[in-house]
């Protein structure tokens, strides 16, 4: 085993403006796995995640529910939670920048920096008059260049808006040949390696100072010197991992895993590596304070080859891909698909079909096959454990060395390699050494053919033998792969009938199933999934009279459909239409136009202030010429229709199950 070494581990923290999306999951599984995998490794660990709960944008949401700033805050944290529960994330500690420690650790941040001096000997931090083009939903000045005539922001797709305000300013650019030597010679280890080779070219472009202060919004930390102003998010946000480490304090954590860590790593979308990979270090410096050491930015997911957006319902809710096929294959699924760091597009078919060959087919076939071998022809104990061959006849043992060195039997040149790519944030490449294992040991099932073994009376020891291996392989397998799927690797290891527990140092070397222990019950790990045929009309054949079809759909169907509760806040007839009502809707995050067929028994001025059921994520229709983004659940009663309504308050945006 290597060395012990003390590790710090962060996801961004998730803007409580909305629900969480699959960006969000696809980051907190991966530091998730890698904090398991580190500790696999014997390594103490500290993992950090949380939720960003201050700025305009939650004013603004807040006052559209209206609700206070806290209670939408505390509504949101609560559903990321809930997440990371559901898949099973771990982590020692969740931050709110709402909390008070967290307050006073931005203000100790802030009085260290009012202070410091720049490597030419001005002030870090002074007061200066800030104009341009503003985006109220990103929160940020935006580039000229980046905007085009029309001042539209490209993320939002909304116009900004020109702001002129006195703010404080951090000086970055007195920063800039410092931030390239850090970065340059990886003291700050930034990968993908292209995302080193962007931010060095940022720093090539010369780098600006920036805004650490907002004079117009009120919900945040206030400045000590002009209470009107708040923190900006890059004083306030970024600090988070240092204050949820007990920083205002010098706390034992902070001392341990930020001081005195041999890593502190962060992982991040790509979209925010300009801010944890320059502002982030160049504020800590300016501080006095240790910088990260390491950076790595995640790709981009689409989605049938379609950006991800709620506006035209082109989305992936991780929790209902979790609830699809389990939360173990869902994590499977994200790290396996692609290399972490990569742009990759989600498909359905792809999910089911990677579920089914590697999950079904290649691991719980693994499982079954060797615990069933094992209860039958061992009467479900554990077999005696092989003595290493000897003499010139060495029989089947022989053959297994000679002709599988790397499957049979296990060696440390494997683990070294699977430990090895964690560490490197290869999760798909991790998990392949693990499969193309997975793989010999399901071919040397079918060579060695232990059935006929058992049919032989005097090979009963190459039997033992040979089923002991097979199992010591599926509990180091369990082991390997427990950091991605913890939930099936307890799960294994009741089926060999040792305790659930997180897999240490110790549980990866060879030999440790006790001979003549009870083995558990054997039961399917991953039951496989019927993939549904695409059919067009023309290619189903209309049912006979006599023909009985069944119309139900089952739990993944239904899961797929996004009900949210949604306010109505405005409704207009549709000129030259007898049914139809245009309508803005409130679902808590953003306003849609939604189109319905209720004019006949809805007049617009009743139905202003209803909470409705709204399918949410269904693709837009054009209804008269009118887009429509949604669907309004009504039921028929004589040919009139009565709208789905909830019988107590409902935050618009909650999910209707």
């Amino acid at each position: 085993m290597s060395e012990k070494r003390t590790f710090l581990i962060t996801t961004p923290i998730y803007y409580v403006n909305d629900v969480p999306h699959v960006g969000h999951a696809y980051t907190t599984i991966a530091a998730d796995t890698l904090a398991r995998a580190r500790r696999l490794a014997g390594h103490d660990v500290f993992f950090l995640t949380g939720t960003d709960e201050h700025g305009q944008n939650i004013e603004r949401i807040a006052r559209e529910r209206g609700i206070p700033e806290q209670q939408h805050c505390d509504e949101i944290a609560a559903t990321f939670r809930r997440l990371w529960e559901r898949l099973d994330v771990r982590y020692d500690r969740f931050i709110r920048t709402t909390e008070e420690v967290h307050r006073r650790g931005v203000l100790e941040l802030w009085a260290r920096l009012r202070k410091a001096k720049t490597p030419d000997g001005r002030d870090a931090v002074y007061q200066g008059t800030y104009s341009g083009w503003y985006c109220p939903r990103c929160e940020a000045f935006k580039d000229e260049e980046d905007l085009g005539s029309d001042h539209v922001c490209p993320d939002h797709e909304l116009p900004c808006e020109w702001t002129e305000e006195q703010n404080f300013f951090f000086r970055l650019s007195a920063y800039e040949e410092w931030l390239r030597d850090l970065i340059a010679t990886d003291r700050l280890f930034i990968r993908p390696e292209s995302r080193k080779n962007e931010i060095l070219g940022v720093i090539r472009q010369g780098l600006k100072d920036f805004s650490v202060s907002r004079a117009r919004v009120k919900w945040g930390i206030p400045v000590p010197e002009e209470p009107d102003h708040v923190l900006y998010v890059w004083i306030d946000a970024l600090s988070n991992y240092i204050t949820a480490l007990g920083f205002a304090d010098h706390g034992e954590s902070y001392r341990q895993y930020w001081e005195g860590a041999d890593e502190r790593l962060h992982l991040i979308g790509k979209d925010i590596i300009r801010f944890h990979c320059l502002y982030w270090p160049a504020v800590l410096h300016a501080a006095g304070l240790p910088v990260p050491t390491r950076e790595f930015a995640q790709g981009f997911i689409t989605k049938e080859g379609r950006k991800l957006s709620k506006t035209t319902g082109n989305v992936i809710d991780p929790v209902a891909l979790a609830e699809r096929l389990g939360p173990d294959a869902a994590r499977y699924f994200l790290l396996r698909e692609a290399p972490y760091g990569a742009d990759w597009d989600f498909t359905d078919a792809a999910f089911v079909g990677r579920y089914n060959a590697d999950l079904a087919n290649d691991l719980g076939n693994l499982v079954s096959r060797a615990l069933t071998m094992a209860t039958k022809y061992c009467d479900a104990k554990v077999p005696p454990r092989p003595e290493p061959p000897s003499g010139p006849d060495r029989g089947l043992e022989q053959q297994l060395q000679d002709d599988a060195p790397v499957a049979w039997p296990y060696e440390s040149g494997l683990r070294n390699r699977v430990l090895g790519r964690y560490e490197e944030i290869d999760f798909a490449g991790a998990l392949a050494e693990v499969w193309a294992w997975i793989s010999q040991l399901n071919q040397r099932i079918v060579q060695v053919e232990p059935w006929r073994l058992a049919r032989e009376p005097g090979r009963r020891a190459e039997l033992e033998a040979f089923l002991y291996r097979l199992l010591e392989a599926v509990r180091l397998v369990a082991a390997l792969v427990s950091p991605v799927m913890p939930g099936s690797a307890n799960r294994i290891l009741d089926m060999l009938g040792l305790s659930a527990r997180d897999p240490g140092p110790d549980d990866l070397d060879w030999g440790r199933l006790e001979p003549g222990a009870s083995l558990g019950s054997v039961t399917p790990l991953f039951p496989r999934v019927e993939k549904k045929k695409e059919t067009t009309v023309s290619d189903t054949p209309p049912p006979s009279p006599k023909e009985e079809t069944d119309t139900r759909v089952d739990i993944a169907d239904f899961a797929r459909l996004e009900l949210r509760a949604a306010k109505i806040t405005a409704a207009e007839k549709i000129e030259g239409s007898k049914k139809l009502i245009k309508m803005q809707v409130d679902l808590g995050s953003e306003t849609r136009q939604v189109v319905a067929g209720i004019a006949q028994t809805h007049g617009p001025e009743d139905l202003v202030g209803k909470t409705v059921v709204l399918v949410a994520n269904l693709k837009p229709a054009r209804l008269m010429g009118v887009e429509s983004n949604g669907m309004v659940l009504a039921g028929s009663v004589g040919g009139n229709a009565v709208l789905c309504v909830f019988e107590d308050e409902v935050a618009p945006g909650t999910k209707v199950k």
